[in-house]
């Protein structure tokens, strides 16, 4: 998923979004399997909302150093998508301001290498974080296998 052009009938600011899903959590009538649908386009549309590669705030040492193509990069959540899945999942009474805490602080895109990517992989950090993480650090991933990330 790309950046969508405000222009688009399919463009929604980060307030909409967050109001969005505070509704759809708090719906008694929307089956599981369609909040994790909504809630899965919802980590994508917020951490490439500024796009995918050209305009994410937040790149890796490494990639900021490469002169590769863009093929030898990957977007990576700093957390994996199913924990912030999880995270609004388990938010009881949701509202958009709950939404957009949990987004906003755990929802970052990182321009990472292929080979930092597959670094996080090896070490059995692709869907989780690290067994000792706080709860709080969203960069405990990449410090456990010393990705180093920048803000642009």
């Amino acid at each position: 998923m790309a950046k969508i052009a405000e222009k688009s009938p399919r463009y929604r600011s980060k307030k909409v979004i967050c109001k969005d899903v505070a509704e759809i959590m708090a719906s008694q009538s929307l089956h599981y399997g369609t909040k994790h649908v909504v809630l899965a386009q919802t980590v994508w549309a917020w951490s490439e909302f500024h796009g995918k590669y050209e305009g994410c705030p937040f790149w890796s040492e490494k990639a900021l150093a490469s002169d590769r193509i863009a093929t030898e990069f990957i977007h990576e959540h700093a957390v994996p998508k199913s924990v912030i899945i999880k995270m609004l999942f388990d938010l009881k009474n949701p509202t958009p301001e709950k939404v957009e805490d949990i987004l906003s602080s755990f929802c970052v895109g990182v321009v990472v290498t292929r080979e930092e990517d597959r670094t996080l992989n090896q070490n059995g950090l692709r869907l989780k974080m690290p067994e000792d993480w706080d709860g709080d650090d969203r960069w405990a991933r990449y410090q456990k296998v010393g990705i180093v990330p920048k803000k642009m």
